[in-house]
């Protein structure tokens, strides 16, 4: 029997930071793990199903993105751009931020410093 998601409608912020949560232990005891005594096809799994999961956590944040930059910058970044915001929050150059924001189908934006 499956567990219907939280909606829209009643999904808070706890419901997001607690799967991240949940995300954030299950990578950790992965980190914990020993794979010396694993057998090629057991370790060839584990990188497709690894794929997997990084192509899950990129269509979330993706996701997340596209959110973000439909509304305008926080006015605490007096007036930067998002590419701009994003490359200082995520410690990346502003074309990375811009490239993540146009894969992420959000509006182009303008990078000059």
């Amino acid at each position: 029997m499956s567990v219907a998601s939280p909606s829209v409608s009643n999904m808070s912020s706890n419901d997001v930071f607690a799967a991240l949560d949940a995300l954030d232990t299950a990578y950790r005891a992965l980190d914990d793990l020993q794979l010396h005594e694993l057998r090629p096809t057991d370790l060839r799994a584990l990188v497709v199903r690894l794929e997997e999961m990084d192509k899950h956590v990129g269509a979330f944040q993706r996701r997340l993105i596209r959110r973000l930059v439909s509304a305008p910058p926080p006015a605490e970044f007096a007036g930067a751009s998002w590419a701009q915001v994003l490359a200082r929050r995520l410690r990346i150059s502003v074309g990375e931020a811009q490239r993540r924001i146009v894969e992420a189908g959000g509006p182009p934006q303008a990078m000059s410093a």
